[in-house]
């Protein structure tokens, strides 16, 4: 059949489903019910639906008639007029009076349109409904994250319940007539692509119950693709599954998104296995669910956008997938899902033109959707299956309102077919691809991105390079100091924190001679370092960020070993570095030259950066790489020299870094690597008298000794130093009582343990707002409890030791505290070899604790209760420190008092804590935290230079020149 001939049955199929349909709206968009009716002048108001759809997001956690009559009116008060008339005895606007009952009772109805009790008789009900269109059955169970293992056990536990109420149920219909669709990552609390034999075996072990219920009734179940970064473990993990587990007794399947360009190569390569092994399993083909979200993060992330960046192309490829499916139903069997006429209506005719049956494939379709298409299509002699989602209807609420975002959207099929009416040549027109979107200018920086460690090929790269890394162990590493022989400095050994006896390398250290001697060449190099070109100057450090992009799994691999960082953390370290190689550069070149201030007739003044002289670096070990490239970055590239005194557990790292600069062409005597004792050299060149700016990362007690050290004149000394000081923190989190909790409790986990609380942006005091303490403190030492701590060169562990003995010690001595002061609610469990120290989690701490003043640097939280938002803004506030703060809230008032009141120089609404990026989010705190300009923003660059105006009379005895002000 040629493709007009094709085209013009299809015509005629989606005609007749047209018809079949008839013109009656599905039940979301009657508008005789007050559902329809919001819902249609919402589609007419996107203000008004963002702001409806959040409202109902947060319904769920609102337990009283004041709070949801609160959260309404934020969300809602200002599309009053939209809603007047609808809704108007539950929102009163002179009063803001709420009917809670009502209102709920509104929404769960709403939810019922998608989402089915896990009771007997509603979920029969809504059995015995399907089984009258006449349909099969999918059932998926809904509801919130699994972020422990206790809550994958009641994942499964519904899963066991639910087939038991359909094989009770004995509907006859389908093949197999008993069906379920599973979320893998709800069978492990770490569905994470970097550890798939503990993936592996921690979701396999948990299907087993399941997998004999399922052969015992001869059923089936789909395993559902979710988000992008998941895709290829989740194959992997369903391709084995089937090879270990066989799928004789019961019906295997997996759903595949045709928004992803990769559908195509990973359909084939299914194909082509299910061929090899002659096994034969189901496909449900969807066009995809994720697509706002996935952009969002790609963009985030700057990562390559995974999906068809318009819907033409999306649906294009999902018919060229239906034809692939409809050529291989010897090794697949077809789910087509669709609420879609056109590709509906081109499946049929696909099937036809193969010459399949009835028998042969299926369409699927969502509970609740399409009510009228879905009894077209069964009356065109199509096997139908129904997608049903079930679980308590408020707690489903994210499902509800993806459903709801999806149907409401402009691109919506049912909105454009029930709601816009649009045209049936346009509802059938063949799919064309749209313009191209007008690119916009790159930016003039962009952060690198992140390496996504869900690809094979990029875990296998890190493999190498820890391999190399470790063929490289037991070298010496010397100084490298004009004027200094390179032998005879006394050698320090690097070790492995997670295996102490492990020694990576000797690194030769320095005393005050050759501090002294690195002083003098540096003042000596400084004015031809000065003088050089910005241009030259940007041209070296961009090389150098070149280099070390180019090197960053090496370099990764020695924090890993060295600093006792996971392969996220190295990487992310690895990464800011670069940044700061190429933020810097970027805003030198704004600041390089003669600036105009003000000019008169007759009358010219400018302004001029200038370079300090000698700078000293000293970076802490937390950021080995990113903090300690930063501040020598910023120092080198506004023409300072830099002598960089690096942190002792990090020495290998600063090694590294220092060999990416040599091999930049760095000239001799600008930056000069000096590892030695803080107490002894670092002391001796803070007080130096030919030392100009001092940088320094560190502690609290070690910041303001530099600092009073620093402001005392030296003998001979002729310039004020300048100071670039960043110190610790004591960072908070407020977890609100409307807070998601999913998010609240993963987000809190990473800031609090990631990196063992070893960073100063760590959150170390939890404080949880009213009712919402129990819940969130009882899923955090869970979600908490499913972690390993060991070698983070092993990926399996996302958390690994402490950097030295000292600080295990000291951690280990404030979980001692913690006891003396407040309850010990978790504490958990780490290997006897390294220096690791167990996560420790405490209850009933009062501002005035040391628990909840001290700086701990170690993975123990402090959680405090606070009956108001505003008493929560107030202890979080109750500090020495001004670091980072974070806020988890859904209501809006409460989110804008923090922005107001939350002074701190980093604050984080609604995400954790960490992982600041250059120039997005640049990074520094007040109070005893620091100075106050924050790294990687638009203000650092100017802590290492000083300003100075040149003001030219330009009259010449009456004769004005008309040349104004010039840049250059």
């Amino acid at each position: 059949m040629n493709d007009t001939a094709f085209e013009r049955e299809l015509r005629e199929i989606g005609e007749n489903l047209y018809r079949l349909a008839g013109t009656s709206p599905p039940s979301l968009f009657d508008p005789r019910g007050l559902r329809g009716r919001v819902l249609m002048r919402a589609m007419r108001d996107e203000g008004l639906r963002a702001a409806l759809f959040q409202f109902v997001d947060v319904l769920p956690v609102l337990e009283t008639d004041r709070d949801l009559a609160r959260h309404f009116r934020n969300y809602l008060a200002p599309h009053a007029e939209r809603l007047r008339g609808l809704w108007g005895r539950m929102f009163k606007l002179g009063g803001h009076s709420m009917s809670g009952f009502v209102l709920r009772s509104a929404v769960s109805r709403l939810a019922r349109q998608f989402v089915v009790e896990e009771r007997s008789d509603r979920l029969n009900r809504a059995l015995d409904a399907i089984s009258r269109i006449p349909a099969a059955v999918t059932v998926d169970a809904v509801g919130e994250a699994a972020l422990s293992e206790r809550e994958c056990d009641v994942y499964l536990s519904r899963y066991l319940s639910l087939l038991d109420l359909l094989a009770a149920n004995g509907s006859p219909i389908g093949n197999p007539p008993i069906h379920i669709s599973v979320k893998l990552s709800a069978l492990t609390a770490h569905f994470d692509p970097l550890d798939y034999a503990g993936v592996r075996r921690r979701v396999f072990d948990r299907l087993q119950p399941l997998l004999a219920r399922l052969r015992e009734l001869r059923a089936g179940m789909t395993v559902d693709m979710e988000h992008y970064e998941l895709k290829s473990l989740t194959l992997r993990l369903f391709r084995d599954l089937v090879e270990s587990e066989g799928h004789d007794g019961w019906y295997p399947g997996i759903a595949l998104q045709a928004y992803l360009p990769e559908t195509a190569d990973d359909l084939r390569e299914l194909i082509d296995w299910a061929k090899r092994a002659q096994r034969r399993v189901s496909v449900r083909l969807v066009k995809g669910a994720y697509w706002d979200t996935e952009v969002a993060l790609a963009e985030q992330r700057n990562w390559p956008v995974p999906v068809f960046l318009d819907k033409p192309a999306t649906d294009a490829r999902f018919e060229s997938l239906v034809d692939l499916l409809f050529r291989h139903t010897d090794a697949v069997y077809p789910a087509v899902g669709s609420h879609n006429l056109r590709s509906l209506a081109y499946a049929i005719a696909s099937a036809s033109r193969q010459g399949l049956s009835k028998a042969d494939w299926e369409v699927q379709m969502l509970y609740g959707m399409a009510e009228p298409l879905r009894h077209a299509v069964t009356a065109s002699d199509v096997a139908l299956r129904i997608y049903l989602p079930t679980g308590e209807l408020i707690p489903g609420i994210a499902y509800l309102i993806r459903r709801l975002m999806e149907n409401t959207a402009n691109t919506s099929i049912l909105r454009q077919t029930y709601v816009e009416g649009a045209d049936l040549d346009d509802l059938l027109a063949k799919p064309e691809r749209s313009e191209p979107r007008t690119e916009t200018p790159p930016p003039a920086f962009v952060n690198a991105p992140l390496k996504d460690f869900s690809h094979e090929r990029v875990r296998e790269e890190f493999r190498r390079s820890l391999a190399a890394v470790r063929s490289r162990l037991g070298a010496t590493y010397l100084l490298d100091i004009a004027g200094v022989p390179p032998q005879g400095a006394e050698l320090e050994a690097s070790r492995n924190p997670a295996r102490p006896s492990e020694i990576l390398g000797q690194v030769a250290v320095a005393d005050v001679d050759h501090a002294e001697r690195a002083v003098r060449n540096a003042n000596r190099a400084f004015p031809g370092w000065r003088d050089m070109p910005v241009s030259a100057r940007v041209a070296l450090c961009r090389r150098a960020a070149d280099i070390m992009d180019a090197r960053r799994g090496e370099l990764a691999a020695w924090q890993v070993l060295e600093t006792g960082k996971n392969w996220r953390e190295a990487d992310a370290d690895v990464a800011e570095a670069v940044d700061y190689l190429r933020y810097y550069p970027y805003r030198m070149e704004q600041l390089d030259g003669w600036q105009p201030t003000r000019c008169f007739p007759g009358e010219r003044n400018h302004l001029r950066y200038e370079p300090r002289g000698v700078a000293v670096v000293i970076p802490p070990w937390n950021f080995p790489l990113a903090i300690l490239t930063g501040m020598t970055a910023a120092a080198l590239v506004a023409g300072n020299t830099a002598i960089v005194k690096p942190a002792t557990p990090a020495n290998l790292v600063a090694h590294g870094f220092k060999s990416v600069l040599d091999e930049a062409g760095f000239p001799p005597g600008v930056c000069q690597l000096l590892p030695g004792n803080g107490a002894t050299v670092g002391r001796y060149l803070v007080r130096h008298r030919d030392v100009h700016v001092i940088a320094f990362t560190g502690s609290k007690t070690v910041g303001l000794e530099i600092l009073r050290e620093a402001h005392t004149l030296a003998p001979e000394q002729r310039q004020i130093k300048q100071v670039v000081c960043e110190m610790g923190g004591k960072n908070a989190i407020i977890v609100d009582e409307d807070a998601d909790l999913d998010e609240a409790v993963a987000q809190t986990l990473y800031s609090a343990f990631g990196y063992q609380g070893q960073k100063c942006s760590a959150c170390s005091r939890l404080i949880a707002v009213g009712r919402v303490h129990d819940r969130l403190v009882k899923r955090l030492a869970e979600a908490l409890d499913s972690y390993d701590y060991g070698p983070p060169e092993d990926p399996a562990f996302l958390f690994g030791p402490m950097i030295t003995r000292d600080a295990q010690q000291k951690a280990r001595s404030y979980i001692e505290i913690g006891r003396s002061e407040g309850r010990l609610h978790y504490l958990g469990r780490v290997p006897a070899d390294g220096f690791y120290c167990p996560p420790a989690l405490f209850t009933g701490i009062e501002p005035r604790h040391r628990l909840a003043r001290e700086e701990i640097f170690g993975p123990v939280l402090a959680v405090m209760r606070a009956p108001t938002f505003e008493a929560a803004l107030t202890m979080a506030l109750e500090s020495d420190y001004a670091l980072t703060g974070g806020v988890f809230s859904r209501l809006p008032e409460h989110l804008d008092l923090a922005r107001d009141r939350y002074r701190v120089g980093n604050l984080y609404l609604n995400r954790r804590t960490t992982g600041a990026r250059v120039g997005v989010q640049p990074f520094g705190g007040t109070r005893l935290s620091g100075t106050g300009i924050q790294a990687g923003g638009p203000d650092y660059l100017k802590q290492f230079l000083w300003t100075r105006v040149v003001s030219e009379n330009t009259l010449r005895h009456g004769f004005v020149p008309d040349e104004g002000c010039r840049a250059g």
